[in-house]
């Protein structure tokens, strides 16, 4: 069977202050009365949560879902696809927004410091499992090299379009974007390395400033 990443692990795209919060647990409706695919992965998201990618099986998510373990694969092909499938939603539930689109790379500091706060704890614990797992499952890292991959050329992208814009300074595109991206992933490991910075307003504060500076993002004056 031909391999598929249905779409690309994404960042968020946008940032400001409002965070929506994540959900560990699934909700306390009746399973039976929920679609079958969002069951699927709230049963799937708590158990790899609570237990790893290693720790969970295809049929321990059925059983948790209330359906049968040939039923699963209807929704999802494997359990690789599952799991960047639940981490696609701990992103987009995690997401920070912004009423202007045109921002961009002048965004990107506020983005990553984004991922210091409490809502993202989720998604920091799944980035390390996501790592974790690669390092020992073939098929989860293709699909890990692919969704960074796009996620550098995103960002890319995006400060090529800033310094046109005249919003950056000049500088080298792809090794910002690397950059950027080994910042985001250090990040994900907080937990580990610095658990009491974990929601700190002045070590957020402090990673906006040191990406602003690494992106070299020009202030307007009061008159431009």
């Amino acid at each position: 069977m031909a391999e598929k990443c249905s779409r690309p692990l994404r960042l968020p795209a946008r940032g400001n202050a409002r965070v929506r919060g994540v959900r560990l647990s699934p909700p306390h409706a009746p399973e039976v009365l929920r679609p079958t695919r969002g069951r699927i992965l709230d049963s799937a998201e708590h158990l790899f949560a609570e237990h790893g990618y290693d720790g969970v099986s295809m049929p321990m998510i059925a059983a948790a879902s209330a359906i049968t373990a040939g039923a699963i694969y209807k929704h999802f092909e494997s359990k690789e696809d599952l799991f960047f499938e639940v981490v696609v939603r701990a992103v987009q539930t995690a997401a920070i927004t912004t009423e202007r689109p045109s921002d961009g790379a002048t965004e990107l500091p506020r983005i990553v410091a984004a991922y210091t706060t409490q809502p993202f704890r989720l998604l920091r614990r799944f980035a390390v499992e996501i790592h974790y797992a690669s390092a020992k499952h073939s098929r989860v890292r293709r699909l890990l090299r692919k969704a960074l991959d796009g996620n550098i050329g995103q960002i890319r992208e995006s400060i090529v379009r800033a310094q046109r814009a005249g919003a950056l300074e000049p500088g080298d595109p792809e090794l910002l974007a690397c950059a950027v991206m080994v910042f985001i992933m250090g990040l994900m490991h907080m937990e580990t390395l610095l658990p009491h910075l974990v929601g700190d307003p002045n070590w957020h504060d402090f990673v906006e400033k040191c990406v602003d500076a690494l992106l070299g993002t020009k202030r307007r004056t009061a008159g431009g």
